[in-house]
């Protein structure tokens, strides 16, 4: 039976955007004004947040604050304390349970991670797009696989979980560049990931270059493809895939289905019951997914359950 994992904990996260604070790079893709709509925040914004979140939020039985958007880690050390003190005081009053943030993986260290374990930092995701080097310069991250590894492995051995984000089909992606990316899950094995299916973004490098035609975007089917592949060996490796695509947001292209998720886990289903898979475990969620699936592999089982 193949079963398909999903991340036990939901908590109730408080997202703080800082759209593009602490990136030292602008990568080639990337214009987070775009998907967040959010100008910088000063620090004691964050109570009025904290509480309009909870004021129309369903209570759960856990809360955390997340700081998005940028790379909270490379902030200048004055701000990403008055950041983080001013998100750690509904940590010490009982009102959240941890903080949470994304940064770069090539900003990690040591005293970084003291930092972050003072103030109750409990999970890190990091941009990491690719584990192949070609493709991380083609995207003008300014880091490479190493970082990825390094990084990964310090938070680690503070107790901190994490979460690695990547990115499918951008372009110039080869099947190489996504296979090293595949085969590089086994051994990161991150707590979760996210994947993002490439979208041309107005604003940024790459949207200029295929204006320009310097390069090609991959056909959105190819895109689903690799998206798939990665997904389906997370769930082989029972590793949590708590997103896929960006928000549906005005200035971001629609060129995905909106139910992006939900396609994804039936082409993976397809996938598998076209290699002999006949037998599935997925979350009771996803049982529409699986229902699309069945119209092409009427003799597909499945046991649902709770996630």
């Amino acid at each position: 039976m193949f079963r398909f994992t999903v991340s036990g904990e939901k908590p109730l996260i408080i997202p703080i955007f800082i759209p593009h604070l602490g990136c030292q790079e602008r990568c080639a893709f990337c214009n987070q004004r775009e998907i967040t709509g959010a100008r910088q925040p000063l620090p004691e914004e964050i109570d009025r947040t904290v509480a309009e979140y909870l004021s129309w939020s369903k209570p759960r039985k856990r809360c955390e604050i997340s700081f998005y958007g940028g790379s909270f880690t490379a902030l200048p050390s004055d701000l990403m304390r008055s950041y983080a003190g001013r998100a750690f005081k509904f940590v010490k009053n009982g009102v959240a349970d941890a903080l949470r943030c994304s940064t770069r993986p090539d900003a990690i260290d040591e005293k970084i991670a003291s930092e972050l374990i003072h103030y109750r930092f409990e999970t890190v995701e990091l941009g990491v797009q690719s584990m192949s080097d070609g493709l991380l310069l083609k995207m003008a991250r300014g880091h490479g696989t190493d970082e990825v590894v390094k990084s990964l492995d310090l938070l680690r051995k503070n107790s901190i979980k994490v979460g690695l984000q990547f990115m499918t089909g951008f372009p110039g992606e080869s099947e190489e560049d996504a296979a090293l990316t595949v085969g590089s899950l086994g051994k990161l094995m991150p707590d979760f990931i996210r994947i993002y299916p490439f979208v041309p973004l107005a604003g940024t490098r790459i949207f200029r270059d295929l204006e320009a035609g310097m390069v090609k975007m991959s056909s959105v089917s190819e895109i689903l493809e690799r998206t798939t592949t990665l997904f389906t060996e997370a769930m082989r490796l029972q590793i949590p895939v708590i997103r896929i695509g960006l928000p549906q947001a005005d200035g971001i292209p629609g060129i995905y289905p909106k139910n992006l998720f939900q396609v994804v886990v039936k082409l993976a289903v397809e996938r598998l019951a076209a290699r002999g898979e006949l037998d599935f475990a997925l979350p009771k969620a996803w049982e529409t997914s699986f229902n699309m699936a069945k119209r092409a592999f009427p003799q597909i089982r499945v046991h649902f359950y709770d996630s």
